[in-house]
């Protein structure tokens, strides 16, 4: 019996809690004041494979207990880093309470790939 050709998931397929967290987790660290954007990181692993693309600058690997770790690779501007940090996680953990992954978060790890002067943003 002849195999189906392979091809691309529809785009009308649901995405996996992986990714949901991911797209939250950036999210709500784009939302902090202060934070750029998301890098690669070195070597550019720190991406969430979220197809049709990636979303650079998370990457979200499982824990055991059905939780999954989200690790953050910023570039931020010239502030206090460690407040930034904590910042950062207290909004993704709001943000992926309130769209139901709350249970699903684990650790979060926030990196800084850069910092950006003002007179750099401009």
């Amino acid at each position: 019996m002849a195999q189906p050709p392979l091809s691309t998931p529809p785009m009308d397929v649901v995405p996996s809690s992986r990714v949901r967290l991911a797209r939250v987790a950036l999210g709500a660290a784009h939302a902090v004041p202060a934070v750029v954007r998301g890098d690669v990181g070195p070597g550019g692993v720190c991406v969430t494979g979220d197809p049709p693309g990636v979303l650079e600058g998370v990457s979200v690997v499982a824990q055991p207990g059905g939780r999954f770790e989200v690790s953050l690779c910023l570039v931020a501007e010239l502030v206090p880093l460690h407040e930034l940090g904590e910042a950062v996680r207290r909004e993704i953990a709001t943000a992926a309470a309130r769209d139901g992954l709350g249970e699903r978060l684990g650790d979060v790890s926030v990196d800084f790939a850069d910092v950006v002067a003002p007179e750099e943003l401009s």
